[in-house]
């Protein structure tokens, strides 16, 4: 059995109120002296009284009066700002939540330090207490960013941006969104290569690898860390780089977290300004869009400094095209889709920066879901595979019709071989990705009644297994899961391959021995529910 952390380690490394350490100690000893039984049924209540005693109004308990907003943080984004450089004239406020993932934990703790974020991790191991992990909050899987009955770490405290000197890194708190990264840095014309919707949280999205505007220039945005500041399962703070726990730093950049919780992420910084362009189409020309992104599969094997995103789904196709330079025309590499006619143009063609992007980003979500759900699957380009993708997703639709605010759709992300070498160079990362032009796709659906969830879900698998199906009878199939678009019955990190799963066993035993983030965090891709590998 593990040793778990004494009473006087946590107290001297937590700059106790003095005040407050004889009932802190007297409640460790009662805790102590419980049997099994009793601990099981009385560790919550011991928690919502030791919690406070180390944070104060920073632990949040259930029945407080700051608990209900706390607890409503799960997959929650707003912004409010007249936009003026799109053609939406009116203020707007959008909203993307799912109310399914407010569960009910005993306490939140906002922790403001990695010291504190240490004695946090020791107390759930001294109380044996399960714990969820909060970034941004963005991950739809239930019970990831929160749970019922344990412990919500919550890194909102960690919100600062700090430019270097020689502005050429910045260090990004966990606790940001992209927005305010991007907006933090806009003024100095830089930006870095994280997330491309304002809500998604930094952490999360840098640890399940990361798709940025800039994956053809750099690869997966975990390419763009330099430095990880992590508090391990001993409370121990490292950080892991290049030349610092070198292992460690290869994890990291696709593995989640198995290995520690990350407090602070070093970043290289890129120019700010890009050319761009977002359009919308109807339903009548998508079999045209699809033919053109075969075209432009074919273009990027040649230019590394493109983005796209096409969004299928009803009423429309949303294209939004992305070019790592400030060029003052239309790149070649979107020209295959100039013909096709749009029916808006929600981002006038131009040069802006990668915050006003977002903004504009920010205007084309769905507001007020309460439900969504994510899946994925990988292959080579095929124009077979994309339009089983979408003839399936609107027989799926058409089936669940009376599913009340359904929107199912189809996100395609095309990768380039550039890219991907840029992602594998010097082994850097877990991923295991095939050195090859590909597309990831995202299946989507958002809807208004958990109880129509099992449907919506069955018929995500629905989507996902027939293009699957084709692509691998057409010999596209490619067995790679990006974690940020695995549904919960997905197994993402088996999909690393057998020999990146074994390494990363040997580190998460190295750093984390008595296996804290296996058998007490509530959510997250780890390491003791991986499956067979293909």
């Amino acid at each position: 059995m593990a040793a778990l952390p004494s009473v006087a380690a946590i107290v001297n490394g937590a700059n106790l109120d003095p005040k407050n350490i004889p009932q802190v100690e007297t409640l460790f000893e009662q805790f102590t002296n419980l049997s099994p039984t009793e601990r099981d049924n009385e560790r919550g209540s011991f928690v919502e009284k030791v919690f406070p005693l180390f944070f104060g109004e920073n632990a949040v308990v259930d029945g407080s009066s700051a608990y209900e907003a706390q607890r409503q943080v799960a997959w929650y984004g707003r912004q409010s700002r007249s936009c003026t450089y799109v053609n939406i004239p009116w203020p707007y406020i959008c909203h993307r939540r799912s109310t399914a993932c407010w569960l009910r934990p005993r306490v939140v703790v906002l922790p403001g330090s990695a010291q504190q974020v240490g004695t946090t991790v020791s107390l759930c191991r001294f109380f044996g207490i399960k714990f969820s992990i909060r970034g941004g909050g963005h991950s739809p899987s239930i019970g990831w960013s929160s749970n019922d009955g344990g412990v919500v770490i919550s890194l909102a405290a960690f919100d600062q941006v700090n430019l270097s000197e020689d502005k050429l890194t910045a260090d990004i708190g966990v606790g940001l969104r992209w927005l305010d990264v991007y907006k933090a840095l806009d003024q100095y014309d830089l930006a870095v290569a994280g997330g491309r919707f304002p809500t998604v949280g930094v952490s999360g999205l840098l640890l399940g690898g990361g798709l940025s505007f800039r994956h053809g220039v750099d690869g997966i945005g975990a390419m763009g860390v330099s430095n990880y500041e992590v508090v391990l399962a001993n409370a121990e703070i490292v950080n892991a780089n290049a030349k610092e726990n070198s292992d460690l730093f290869w994890a990291l950049k696709g593995a989640g977290g198995n290995f520690g919780i990350v407090t602070k992420i070093e970043m290289k910084t890129v120019p700010a300004k890009v050319w761009s362009e977002a359009k919308l189409y109807a339903p009548s020309v998508t079999s045209e869009l699809l033919q053109a992104l075969m075209k432009h599969h074919e273009a990027i094997e040649s230019d590394e400094k493109s983005s796209l995103l096409l969004t299928c789904n009803n009423p429309g196709t949303a294209l939004v095209s992305l070019y790592c330079d400030a060029v003052n025309k239309l790149p070649v590499v979107f020209e295959p889709f100039e013909h096709i006619p749009a029916t808006s143009q929600s981002l006038p063609r131009g040069v802006y920066s990668t915050y006003e992007l977002l903004g504009v980003i920010e205007t084309l979500a769905v507001p007020g879901h309460v439900c969504h759900d994510f899946r994925t699957m990988s292959s080579q380009p095929s124009l077979e595979v994309y339009e089983t993708a979408e003839r399936v997703r609107m027989e799926q639709g058409n089936l669940l019709s009376d599913v009340e605010g359904l929107r199912i759709s189809n996100v395609i992300q095309p990768m380039s071989s550039i890219s991907i070498k840029q992602s594998r160079k010097v082994g850097r990362n877990p991923l295991g990705l095939e050195e090859v032009g590909q597309q990831w796709l995202l299946a989507m659906a958002d809807w208004n009644n958990p109880a129509d969830g099992d449907r919506v879900r069955q018929a995500m698998r629905h989507v996902v297994d027939a293009t699957e199906a084709t692509a691998k009878a057409n010999g596209t199939y490619l067995p790679s899961q990006y974690c940020n678009y695995a549904s919960l019955d997905q197994d993402p990190l088996a999909s690393y391959g057998a020999e990146n799963l074994e390494r990363l066993r040997a580190i998460a035993s190295k750093y984390d021995p008595d296996g804290v983030f296996q058998t007490l965090q509530s959510g997250g891709w780890l390491l003791s529910r991986v499956g067979p590998t293909e």
